[in-house]
C-alpha cells in the first residue's frame, strides 16, 4: 500500500492578505534561538513575538505595530495595511515583501516555505532524491514507491527492519 502522506498536496489559495499573514504564522516556526528553554520546538509565532521582532529594528526602519494590529491583519478586520507594516512583516517572517502583493510571489514563496519544511522533516538526501525522479517525469506515486524501496534497502543495509527494530537473529537461544 502507498503512503499518501508525501504525494505532493494543491497549495491553499491565498487570495486575502489575512489568508497569507494567517499562513505565515501556520508555516513558518520561531528558531532555536528565538525559543526559551521553556518553550516547545515546533511551536507557532504569537502576535506579541512577531510585534516585537518589527519592533526591534524599528530604531533603522521607523516601523512599529502592535500585537493587536496584527491580529486584525490575520483575522482580516484590518485589509489595507501601509505599505512600511507590509514590508515589516515580511521582513519578521523571512520573506519578500512581493509575497503579499503580487500572486505569482506568493504562488513561489508558498512553494519555497513548503519545500523548507519538507527538508526539516526529512533527511535531506531524500528531499533531494524526490526533486530528481520528479524531474525525470515520474509521477508522485511512483517517486514514492522508489522513496520507499530506497528505506527498505537502507534498513536491511544497516542490519534493521523498516520499524528500526534489529532483523538479526537472536544469539541467546
Amino acid at each position: 500500500m502507498v503512503d499518501d502522506r508525501h504525494v505532493e498536496q494543491e497549495l491553499p489559495p491565498l487570495n486575502t492578505l489575512a489568508a497569507r499573514v494567517e499562513y505565515l504564522f501556520d508555516k513558518i516556526r520561531p528558531t532555536s534561538e528565538e525559543l526559551s528553554d521553556s518553550d516547545e520546538p515546533g511551536r507557532r509565532y504569537t502576535n506579541k513575538e512577531i510585534a516585537d521582532k518589527i519592533n526591534a529594528t524599528a530604531a533603522e526602519t521607523g516601523v512599529t505595530i502592535s500585537a493587536a494590529y496584527i491580529g486584525e491583519l490575520r483575522r482580516g478586520v484590518a485589509s489595507d495595511p501601509r505599505m512600511s507594516h507590509v514590508r515589516a512583516l515580511a521582513a519578521a517572517f523571512g520573506v519578500s515583501s512581493g509575497y503579499f502583493v503580487d500572486e505569482a510571489a506568493a504562488q513561489r514563496i508558498q512553494e519555497q516555505i513548503g519545500l523548507l519544511n519538507e527538508l526539516r522533516r526529512m533527511d535531506v538526501k531524500q528531499v533531494a532524491l524526490r526533486h530528481v525522479l520528479a524531474d525525470s517525469g515520474l509521477s508522485a506515486t511512483d517517486t514514492q514507491l522508489i522513496e520507499q524501496m530506497v528505506a527498505r534497502l537502507r534498513a536491511v543495509a544497516q542490519g534493521t527492519g523498516p520499524d528500526g527494530i534489529s532483523d538479526a537473529p537472536d544469539d541467546r537461544r
